[in-house]
């Protein structure tokens, strides 16, 4: 697990790019398949 600053920052990240309104469906998809690994969930 991050460490409380690290984990807040990381989801602040996440919950950015998130939304598609600045990145296409594939791209979102890639950054949350990126976010479940570092967190080491099988997605």
């Amino acid at each position: 697990m991050l460490p409380p600053k690290q984990h807040k920052a990381y989801c602040d990240f996440y919950d950015a790019v998130r939304d598609q309104e600045h990145l296409d469906e594939r791209t979102v998809a890639i950054v949350g398949l990126t976010a479940a690994i570092s967190r080491e969930c099988t997605p």
